[in-house]
């Protein structure tokens, strides 16, 4: 039988993988930061990223989906391209 829901599901799950992306790409910011208050910010910013995922990943599973654990390819590949540029300039 197939999931009414599945084209929201299929949504939040991309949605998922969006806040998974920035609680990672600000918790990588934070890491590189020396300065405590910008630290702090995007320490901050990263739990805000991963309560959202957390509650997108909730309502997935209240509408009988199995919901995104990982973040996105292309958030992958902006990062390490951050990464790479950070490094040569």
């Amino acid at each position: 039988m197939s999931n009414p829901n599945k084209d929201v599901i299929d949504v939040l799950n991309d949605l998922i993988e969006y806040s998974k992306d920035g609680e990672k790409g600000f918790r990588e910011s934070a890491d590189d930061v020396k300065n405590p208050e910008l630290k702090a910010f995007f320490v901050q910013r990263a739990g805000e990223c991963a309560n959202a995922a957390g509650e997108l990943q909730s309502e997935v599973r209240r509408l009988g989906g199995d919901p995104e654990t990982s973040t996105s390819f292309s958030g992958d590949l902006h990062r390490g391209w951050v990464n790479l540029k950070s490094m040569v300039t």
